[in-house]
């Protein structure tokens, strides 16, 4: 039986390449709205977009997970 994260948020950090940007994938696909968070905002929105055109939910914040104010931020924006 598949996971459902229908009704859920998914907050991703790194998720503008890679392994993270494939996890922000897979947690829409499964039903959940995805937060994306990463430093690099041109590809935060790459990654965004796809998700957004595959019909599901995202919202890309920049953000520097080594930076505390830059994490809260993101938690604010993304609420």
């Amino acid at each position: 039986m598949a996971a459902t994260f229908d009704g859920k948020v998914a907050l991703v950090a790194g998720a503008s390449r890679g392994i993270g940007a494939a996890t922000a994938r897979a947690f829409a696909q499964a039903g959940a709205a995805v937060v994306l968070a990463a430093r690099d905002a041109r590809a935060l929105d790459a990654v965004a977009g796809e998700i957004l055109a595959a019909g599901g939910r995202a919202l890309a914040v920049p953000a520097d997970v080594g930076d505390a104010a830059s994490v809260t931020s993101a938690a604010r924006s993304s609420a």
